[in-house]
C-alpha cells in the first residue's frame, strides 16, 4: 500500500515536470505580449479602408476597364469614312484606243449613309456599356471595403480572444497554485494536482494557439495595403454599440447592385436597337468628275447611287437573339431584386439577434459565472467543493466570454454585409460616376 501511495506521487511528479518544462519552454516566449504594442500608431476602420482603397490593383484594373468604356463611346460617334476613286478606262488598245489617246479618267467620293437610326444606337449602346463598366468599379470599391470591415472585427475579435487566453492562464496559474499547496497538505489526492498541471497545459497551449490566430487575422487585414503591421486597432470599435450610428436605407432601384441589373437591362434594350438597326440597308452616295482624253481633255460630272439588296441577310438571327438577351435581362433584375431583398431582411434579423446576444451574455451571462466562479473558488479554499468544480466554472465563464466575441464578431460582419448591399462607403470610393 505505501509503495503504490509512493509511485502514484512519482507519477505525478514526473507529469508536472515534464508538462511543466515542455509546455514553458514552447509558449514562453509568446506569453509576454509585445513591448511595442503601445507605439504602434492606432488603425481606424475608415483608415483602413482608405489605404485599401488607395492600393487596391483590382480597382486600378476596374479604372482601366472604365478607360476602355470611354473610347468605345468615343469611337460610337465615329462616323463612317468617305470613299476617294480613281479609275482609267479605255487605254492600251488598238486603234484610235492605242495608249491613253482615248481613255477616260473618273475620280469620284462616296460616302455610306447609315439609316434605320444606327449611329444613334450605337451611341446609345456605348454609353450603356461605359455606364456598367463605372458601376463595375463602384462595386468592386464597396466589395473591397466589406473585406476590409471583416478582416478588421476579425483582427479585433483574435486580440479579445488572446485576452481572454491570458485571463484563462492566470486563472489556472493561480488555482494550480492552489491545488499544489492542498496536495502537499494531504487535503486533495495527487489525482487533483495532476488535473491541474494539465489543466494550466492546455492554458498556455491555448494562449499560443490565441497569439499565432491574432497574427494571422492581423497579417490578413495588413494585407489589404501593403503589408505593413505596424498599427495598433482601437478595441473600442469592437464592443457593441448603444445605438447604431447609421440607418440603413431600404434596397431600392438606387442600390448599386440592383443598378448593375437595370444597367445591364438596359444595355440589352441598346443592342436590340443596334441588332434592329442593322438590318436596314445602308445606301452609298458618290459624286465625281469624268475626263475624256479624246475630247481634247473634256469632262463632266459622274454621280451615283449604291443601295445592298435585303434579300438573305436581314439580321434576323440577330435580333432575334438580341430580343431574348434582353428578356433574360429583365428577368435577371427582377430576380436579384428579390435576392438582395431577402438577403437584406435576413441581414437585418442576424444583426438584431447577434445585438441580443451580446446585450444577454454582457448582462446576465458573464456577471454570474464570474460569480460562480469566485464562489467555486472560495468553496474550494473551504474544501466545500471540489478541484473539479472550480474547473468547471472555469471552463464556464470562458466559454461565455468566447460566446460574447464570436456574437460580436457575427454582428460586425453582418453589418459589413449590409454596408456592402447599401453602400454606405461609397462616398468614401476615390472616384466619381461620369456617365454622360
Amino acid at each position: 500500500m505505501l509503495d503504490s501511495h509512493r509511485s502514484r506521487r512519482r507519477s505525478a511528479r514526473i507529469l508536472r515536470y515534464v508538462a511543466t518544462v515542455s509546455l514553458s519552454a514552447i509558449a514562453a516566449p509568446l506569453i509576454a505580449p509585445p513591448a511595442l504594442a503601445q507605439e504602434r500608431a492606432p488603425l481606424t476602420m475608415a483608415s483602413a479602408i482608405e489605404r485599401a482603397l488607395q492600393s487596391d490593383p483590382g480597382l486600378s484594373a476596374a479604372g482601366a476597364g472604365v478607360e476602355a468604356a470611354q473610347g468605345g463611346a468615343q469611337q460610337a460617334r465615329v462616323r463612317p469614312n468617305p470613299t476617294l476613286d480613281a479609275e482609267v478606262e479605255n487605254f492600251n488598245g488598238r486603234g484610235d484606243l492605242r495608249g491613253f489617246s482615248g481613255a477616260e479618267t473618273t475620280f469620284s467620293l462616296s460616302q455610306e449613309v447609315e439609316l434605320g437610326g444606327r449611329r444613334g444606337a450605337r451611341i446609345r449602346l456605348a454609353d450603356r456599356e461605359l455606364h456598367g463598366a463605372e458601376l463595375d468599379r463602384i462595386l468592386r470599391g464597396l466589395d473591397l471595403a466589406r473585406d476590409v470591415q471583416t478582416a478588421y472585427y476579425d483582427a479585433l475579435a483574435a486580440e479579445e480572444l488572446v485576452t481572454i487566453a491570458e485571463e484563462r492562464l492566470a486563472t489556472a496559474e493561480a488555482l494550480s497554485t492552489s491545488v499544489a499547496r492542498r496536495v502537499a497538505a494531504a487535503r486533495d489526492p495527487l489525482m487533483a494536482g495532476a488535473r491541474a498541471e494539465a489543466g494550466l497545459s492546455e492554458a498556455r497551449i491555448a494562449l499560443t494557439r490565441a497569439r499565432s490566430e491574432a497574427a494571422t487575422a492581423r497579417a490578413r487585414l495588413a494585407s489589404y495595403f501593403g503589408g505593413d503591421d505596424g498599427f495598433s486597432l482601437v478595441s473600442a470599435d469592437f464592443a457593441l454599440p448603444r445605438a447604431r450610428d447609421h440607418e440603413h436605407d431600404a434596397l431600392g432601384d438606387a442600390s448599386p447592385d440592383i443598378a448593375r441589373l437595370a444597367a445591364e437591362r438596359d444595355r440589352s434594350g441598346a443592342a436590340l436597337s443596334v441588332e434592329r438597326s442593322l438590318s436596314w440597308q445602308n445606301p452609298t452616295l458618290s459624286l465625281g468628275y469624268r475626263r475624256f482624253e479624246d475630247r481634247d481633255g473634256e469632262g463632266a460630272l459622274v454621280a451615283g447611287v449604291s443601295i445592298p439588296l435585303g434579300v438573305f441577310d436581314r439580321n434576323q438571327g440577330s435580333v432575334a437573339r438580341a430580343r431574348a438577351e434582353q428578356r433574360r435581362a429583365e428577368l435577371e433584375l427582377e430576380a436579384g431584386r428579390r435576392t438582395l431583398s431577402r438577403e437584406y431582411a435576413a441581414l437585418e434579423r442576424a444583426i438584431a439577434t447577434d445585438a441580443a446576444a451580446v446585450q444577454s451574455t454582457e448582462e446576465d451571462v458573464i456577471p454570474q459565472a464570474e460569480r460562480a466562479l469566485s464562489l467555486a473558488q472560495d468553496g474550494y479554499n473551504r474544501g466545500a467543493f471540489s478541484y473539479l468544480d472550480v474547473l468547471d466554472a472555469q471552463r464556464a465563464l470562458s466559454d461565455a466570454r468566447q460566446a460574447r466575441v464570436e456574437a460580436l464578431r457575427s454582428f460586425h460582419n453582418n453589418e459589413a454585409a449590409l454596408d456592402r448591399l447599401t453602400a454606405r462607403f461609397g462616398e468614401a470610393l476615390p472616384f466619381e460616376e461620369q456617365h454622360q
